[in-house]
């Protein structure tokens, strides 16, 4: 029984040396991004993206191809749009001393697009993007390198 209350002692002695104290970190008023997300949505046969996003503590919003938004709401845009490039989120405060940034669509290769002219019809001119292929095997080339 004696032995049992020794160890007892000693052993939450030896646990209370370990136990880290306990302390709030303050909360502050700086702008939060809670939610920026895209979902796919296929509608009357064409692709679009609806791009949702909700802040907290913030004045002024802002997204890369469209400007100042809502604190919270929500777009449809089309693939082409889509595709531009990377869409970022900006959320300040008043006096723009904290700012949170996200970003979606980071992957898109919208920065090895080039625009080439279809000649199937020679009245009109249509303007696409296709993925640059850089110096290599040629698009139409058969056989082995």
């Amino acid at each position: 029984m004696l032995i049992r209350l020794v160890f007892l002692a000693l052993f939450s002695l030896s646990l209370s040396a370990y136990e880290l104290p306990k302390f709030e970190m303050p909360k502050g008023n700086n702008p939060e991004i809670v939610v920026f997300d895209s979902v796919s949505v296929v509608k009357d046969d064409k692709q679009l993206y609806k791009i949702k996003w909700k802040t907290i503590n913030a004045t002024d919003v802002n997204i890369t191809f469209i400007g100042k938004v809502d604190l919270e709401g929500s777009i449809t845009v089309t693939e082409g749009e889509y595709n531009r490039g990377p869409i970022t989120l900006m959320a300040s405060s008043k006096d723009k001393s904290y700012i949170d940034k996200a970003t979606i669509n980071k992957d898109v290769n919208s920065s090895k697009t080039t625009p080439f002219i279809r000649q199937d019809e020679e009245n009109e001119s249509y303007y696409n993007t296709m993925p640059y292929r850089g110096i290599g095997r040629p698009i139409n080339r058969r056989g082995i390198y």
